[in-house]
């Protein structure tokens, strides 16, 4: 698999990234990532391989209600991009939420090799 397009820069790769994952698109999300890609949310066990990682956001998506993601900074140091986020969410019941989240990738020949997500998932839960 050759590497997406990142002319735009990692900024545009990162938001067309989230765009893929709101919509529930889990191959568009995870071409993103190598073969052997790890993508671990918060404390659970990791996953590890681009179609595991495609199945896994499918599957979240259809197991929760809709989210957004708000890209609120992209900033690179080497090979590795820290992103922060505003997930915004509305509960079954209205209530609107937005939830911060902060990711940490790492890159290998313009491709995702670690994906880490750090967020309080708690308040989507109650």
């Amino acid at each position: 698999m050759t590497a997406p397009d990142v002319s735009g820069g990692y900024e545009a790769m990162v938001r067309a990234m989230c765009a893929a994952a709101d919509a529930g698109d889990g191959p568009a999300f995870a071409s993103y990532f190598a073969e052997t890609a790890r993508f671990r949310f918060g404390n659970n066990e990791p996953i590890e391989g681009r179609a595991a990682i495609a199945k896994s956001t499918e599957a979240t998506v259809d197991a929760v209600w809709p989210v957004r993601h708000r890209v609120d900074q992209v900033a690179q140091l080497d090979r590795q991009l820290f992103c922060r986020f505003t997930i915004q969410a509305t509960k079954p019941d209205g209530t609107e939420l937005a939830m911060p989240c902060v990711t940490v990738i790492e890159l290998a020949d313009g491709l995702i090799t670690d994906y880490a997500v750090h967020m309080d998932i708690s308040p989507a839960l109650r």
